[in-house]
């Protein structure tokens, strides 16, 4: 009993030194993207994870409050049910996003979609220039494809994202009567309700088949809206900032619920 007593103790011990180290890494990640990139989306919630987990794992270690043991047991197992849910649809959502971040389709589509990223003023970020970089490469494969650039202008930018992304592209060799621009967007549903507009009054039709090019932490909630909102899709899907890809991959989870509900 006594060994048993014991053995509870260092494995409750070594559980808050494990919280100590995690919200300590994810601290230091935080502050690594900061000096890296300035503002990056939902990092700070990796920051306030960091300090729960840190303050915990101390408070535990130096006080041995036993706050989760305190807790009545029905609660203890409504939570524990509730989170080992929430890590199973986590986990499954996670493989769907990661599996499509990384299947290309090389077929021919009617119009290849290169969806918009944030500008700083009016430099291109590097979301939006790895996006840039793959519609070169898939332009390689159909010179004579017609592109669309999607994205309105947002806080902080002095342009749009479509003029922006249409310098580019015919700054590397694009033809501008192949690039269609969408301006209007500020978000990835408007991005192909937009489009589709866009293109319906073009050429008077209502079915297109397009390839998506945004992010590969992007691609999935991309193709399920261009769906939503009537495209036959395919994707191929650009690389992300490897430093940044833990913060984008977590976020677009909550993207993916978001998109289920709300259709946008």
């Amino acid at each position: 009993e006594k060994f048993m007593s014991n053995y509870m103790v260092k494995r409750k011990k070594s559980i808050y030194i494990f919280f100590e180290i995690i919200g300590i890494l994810l601290i230091l990640y935080y502050l690594m993207l900061k000096i890296m990139f300035g503002f990056v989306a939902f990092s700070s919630v990796f920051c306030m994870l960091g300090i729960v987990l840190l303050v915990y794992g101390y408070v535990e270690l130096k006080f041995n409050i036993d706050i989760w043991g305190h807790i009545p047991k029905i609660y203890r197992m409504i939570i524990t049910t509730l989170f080992t849910i929430g890590l199973v649809i986590f986990i499954g959502i996670e493989s769907i996003i990661i599996y499509n971040g990384h299947h290309h389709d090389t077929e021919k589509p009617d119009y290849l979609v290169v969806l918009g990223a944030g500008l700083r003023g009016r430099s291109i970020s590097a979301s939006l220039l790895y996006r840039l970089e793959t519609a070169l490469d898939f332009h390689d494969m159909y010179p004579d494809l017609k592109i669309v650039v999607s994205g309105g202008q947002g806080e902080g930018e002095d342009m749009t994202e479509a003029l922006a992304m249409k310098n580019f592209l015919v700054d590397n060799g694009v033809d501008p009567s192949l690039i269609i621009m969408e301006d209007k967007s500020t978000n990835t549903y408007e991005n192909f309700l937009y489009t589709k507009n866009v293109l319906e009054e073009e050429t008077r039709k209502e079915d297109f088949t397009i390839t998506i090019i945004s992010n590969n932490f992007h691609m999935y909630r991309a193709k399920f809206l261009a769906k939503e909102v009537g495209f036959n899709t395919y994707g191929y899907p650009a690389p992300s900032h490897k430093a940044s890809a833990l913060v984008f991959y977590v976020r677009e989870f909550f993207g993916i619920i978001k998109a289920y509900i709300f259709r946008q």
